[in-house]
């Protein structure tokens, strides 16, 4: 199983989840899937800038990377995890996932937790 498309649907096979993608720490879209309408172009706007805010709470109360961070807007909530590539400047990718509510959390956290690994490893033989 090579790329990113057949991880990124096993996130979007968990109850709840209505998008998956993997994208640059400056919201480029690496690869993506959803289910029905549901649109990612909005992600090169929310990954850097939540990602940004999560790393710099981190930071001011000394608790280290972050992890996970869950940012939740009207439509539903939002996760996002990095995936432990970061370059010297703090840059790298990050994993996102949108879900239909925050009662969904726990299998996908799970999920995604399980899928980490793989999901770099992916990355890195993603052509291009």
């Amino acid at each position: 199983m090579d790329g990113l498309t057949p991880l990124l649907r096993q996130l979007l096979d968990v109850r709840g989840v209505v998008s998956a993608a993997v994208a640059g720490a400056d919201g480029g879209l690496v690869d993506g899937v959803a289910l029905g309408e549901t649109g990612l172009t909005e992600l090169e706007e929310l990954v850097p800038t939540a990602l940004a805010s999560s790393k710099a709470l981190g930071a001011l109360i000394g608790e280290g990377p972050v992890e996970q961070s869950l940012v939740e807007y009207a439509e539903g909530p939002v996760l996002l995890a990095p995936l432990g590539d970061e370059d010297e400047d703090g840059a790298g990718h990050v994993v996102v996932v949108a879900l239909e509510s925050v009662s969904d959390l726990g299998r996908v956290r799970f999920q995604l937790k399980r899928l980490l690994p793989a999901l770099g490893e992916g990355l890195r033989t993603e052509p291009g």
